[in-house]
């Protein structure tokens, strides 16, 4: 059998049977690849393929490129597995929550609700620098609803704020950074008044290009629709430890000792006929 796992991160498996790939090599045995570029091996070499929260950083026609490049590799009968944020849980708790908020303004707790789930609609799409309002909101000093937080995010969401947490705290900031200095030596400058405004410009740019930013959301009606019009078959929404692939739970990739990975997903799979 021949696995393959795309856009991998920290979290693969080892084991024998997996190919790991990421933008970047972020492990021993991880291959680095842009899978902008397609998926680097022939027609169907590989049993299951998979990936977990890559999808959403593709435009939707990247998206859909990129899903027949799986059909390619897989042979037939093979699976594929996806895990995508699910637009359609966060389009309802974000319903829910603003009900309950509009009938009790007062709840902090609520409001605090409210602005999280807001903040997973739409900061991954807009955000302009790395980690965007959700790296802010877990690193207040305290989170007065974590418990619906780290239910919609989970493990990660815990390790990111037990991170912060055990930072050591910097007490005395540096009052003027070399980035400070040099904008003031800009503006002394007459004819690069603008300057400024264009690093500016660049470093956004730059970082939105780089992959954090979610380009497109997904739902079971569309991701079903789409994987049938690419030609697969028994499309199936899955949880986090379930698969046609009868040893998934023992890979640890979207669950581990009972705790889903990232609760907030759309886990779906399919046979390519």
């Amino acid at each position: 059998m021949k696995y393959l796992n795309l856009g991998c991160g920290q979290h693969f498996s080892q084991e024998k049977v997996w190919t790991n790939l990421d933008f970047v090599s972020t492990g021993e045995g991880v291959i680095a690849h842009n899978l902008l570029a397609g998926i680097p091996f022939p027609d169907h070499t590989f049993n299951l393929v998979y990936h977990s929260h890559v999808l959403e950083h593709f435009t939707k026609l990247d998206g859909l490129k990129f899903l027949k490049e799986c059909y390619r590799v897989l042979k037939k009968d093979g699976i594929i597995r996806i895990a995508i944020p699910d637009l359609e849980r966060i389009a309802k708790t974000y319903l829910q929550t603003l009900e309950i908020g509009v009938e009790d303004e007062e709840n902090q707790k609520i409001r605090a609700n409210y602005d999280w789930i807001m903040l997973e609609m739409y900061d991954q799409t807009v955000r302009n620098h790395g980690g965007g309002e959700m790296a802010k909101f877990l690193f207040q000093e305290t989170i007065i609803n974590e418990e619906f937080v780290f239910e919609r995010i989970g493990e990660e969401g815990k390790a990111i704020r037990q991170y912060f947490l055990e930072s050591p705290k910097n007490t005395t900031p540096r009052k003027r950074t070399l980035k400070s200095l040099f904008y003031s030596a800009l503006r002394r400058i007459n004819p690069f008044k603008k300057s400024r405004q264009a690093v500016i410009e660049s470093q956004i740019g730059k970082f939105r290009l780089q992959g954090e930013v979610h380009q497109w959301m997904y739902d079971r009606y569309s991701l079903n629709y789409i994987l049938k019009s690419i030609g697969f078959d028994k499309i199936i929404i899955r949880d986090a430890s379930n698969s046609y692939c009868t040893e998934w739970d023992t890979y640890n990739l979207d669950q581990k000792n009972g705790q889903t990975r990232k609760p907030d997903s759309l886990f779906i799979e399919a046979i390519k006929n």
